[in-house]
């Protein structure tokens, strides 16, 4: 019978070698929650100070997604071949360039450089980590550990506009436009030098070893994790599976393409509700439904309180509930709320309304599809092409990111706000009826497993 606690772990099972993976795949969703985020304080000033149109807000807001678009296609072939600590610490790097070159953009084409620096650490750090902690997490908590990650980017995200507020909170309007933006976009260099910093005791991916013909370490450190016997047992399996794949990436398109198509649809799917472009622009959602600047800021800091409360929740549930149902019943509610977010527009009604229903649409995100995509993401792909799987599918998730942040301007110039979300409302239906007909349910089962799935060409009806 399956187990998801950590007390239930063989007794010779070491929690240090988890734990320091797991804090360093945390802090690496903390920095992309952060950097991805902290655009939503900081747009209404730059935007004045370039003096930008609808279009150029957009741009704005949107071009580090670029940057993590190609960030996403770089990572899968790092991550393949230097390893996950490496292109972990790439990721650090970038994040703190970028922390620190924001300070001093003197123009728009300036900080668009600085904010595309800052992507790549985004894209990569999205694909990276997630793996990295799936591929080392026992198999009865790794559905627990994936979605720590997802807790770093909610924490992220969280310190970021609550961040974004205090500074706000530092001057008037002008100080703001001149200076308190580039003070938001600076804070980041503290997780990011703190990230660095806990990658240096971290453990190497035992798979990504085994992959590269150290099967002594790989062995070593699964013996860490699930002691030696459990160790010994789980290095078999890894080289069987290994043993079936060839690790070209044309094995994606041929034996693995079902996976592949499986995690692309998965990723965009993610996006295509409006939950980039909502961050993105939430004090600026809030203004237009009526509240003060202020408060708009404090109902932004409220939202990412919720954001991590259902993240927390989300944690408890996801081995015990399975992905594909977390998924379901948390679109499910995004798809309501959303509806009612274009009514409460359309009819003029209260901005309070406003704000509780984006609360339900971020509850539902966080305990469905924030977490369950990128747990199963990281689990439906083989070894030897894992990062390369994940960079495609993560890809896809980035691009529609980009499409939604810079789209979202216009569409609230043209469709109106209720247009808008009715839209974004319409995406949460297309995902619960594609999630419910394509996805399978990945919980309890070990990544060999799954991948014996795809090669042995049993339906999917095999997996749920």
């Amino acid at each position: 019978m399956e187990t998801t606690s950590l007390k239930n772990l063989p007794a010779s099972y070491s929690r240090a070698p988890l734990i320091i993976a797991a804090s360093v795949s945390t802090l690496g969703g903390l920095l992309f929650g952060y950097d991805n985020i902290v655009i939503s304080g900081a747009i209404g000033y730059l935007s004045q100070l370039f003096q930008l149109n609808a279009a150029g807000i957009g741009w704005a807001a949107g071009c580090a997604l670029v940057g993590c678009i190609a960030g996403c296609a770089a990572a899968g072939t790092i991550a393949d071949y230097l390893g996950k600590k490496k292109g972990l610490a790439l990721c650090a790097i970038c994040f703190a360039l970028s922390s620190v070159g924001m300070m001093f953009a003197a123009s728009l084409h300036q900080f668009v450089f600085w904010r595309l620096i800052g992507g790549l650490g985004i894209g990569a750090a999205s694909v990276i980590s997630p793996n990295y902690i799936a591929e080392i997490a026992p198999t009865p908590v790794r559905g627990r550990c994936v979605t720590l990650y997802q807790l770093g980017i909610v924490v992220g995200i969280l310190a970021a506009v609550f961040v974004n507020m205090l500074i706000q909170r530092m001057g008037n309007e002008a100080w703001n436009i001149s200076t308190g933006w580039r003070l938001m976009f600076l804070a980041g260099v503290v997780p990011a030098v703190l990230f660095g910093l806990m990658i240096i005791p971290a453990v190497e991916s035992p798979r990504w070893l085994m992959k590269v013909g150290c099967r002594d370490r790989a062995i070593a450190i699964l013996s860490k994790i699930n002691g030696s016997a459990a160790a010994h047992k789980e290095a078999a399996e890894i080289e069987d599976s290994l043993a079936v794949e060839d690790g070209h990436i044309s094995e994606l398109f041929t034996t693995f393409r079902r996976p592949l198509l499986l995690g692309i649809m998965l990723a965009g799917l993610q996006q295509i509700s409006g939950i980039t472009p909502l961050f993105s622009f939430l004090p600026e959602i809030f203004r237009s439904a009526g509240t003060a600047t202020g408060d708009a800021f404090f109902q932004s800091v409220l939202v990412s309180i919720i954001n991590l409360l259902f993240t927390l929740f989300a944690l408890w549930l996801v081995d015990r509930a399975g992905r594909k149902t977390l998924i379901l019943a948390g679109t499910t509610l995004q798809f309501i709320s959303l509806a009612l977010v274009g009514w409460f527009y359309h009819i003029h009604g209260s901005g309070l309304a406003v704000l509780i229903l984006v609360m339900s649409f971020v509850a539902g995100h966080a305990f469905g599809n924030g977490v369950a995509c990128w747990v199963i993401i990281s689990e439906i792909y083989p070894t030897k092409v894992r990062g390369r799987g994940m960079s495609i599918a993560t890809t896809a998730l980035w691009v529609v990111g980009y499409l939604g942040n810079q789209m979202f301007p216009l569409m609230q110039k043209d469709l109106g706000s209720d247009g808008t979300f009715w839209l974004f409302s319409a995406g949460a239906l297309l995902t619960i009826i594609l999630v419910s007909w394509l996805i399978p349910e990945t919980k309890g089962r070990s990544l060999e497993e799954i991948t014996k799935f795809w090669t042995e060409g049993k339906s999917l009806q095999s997996v749920i």
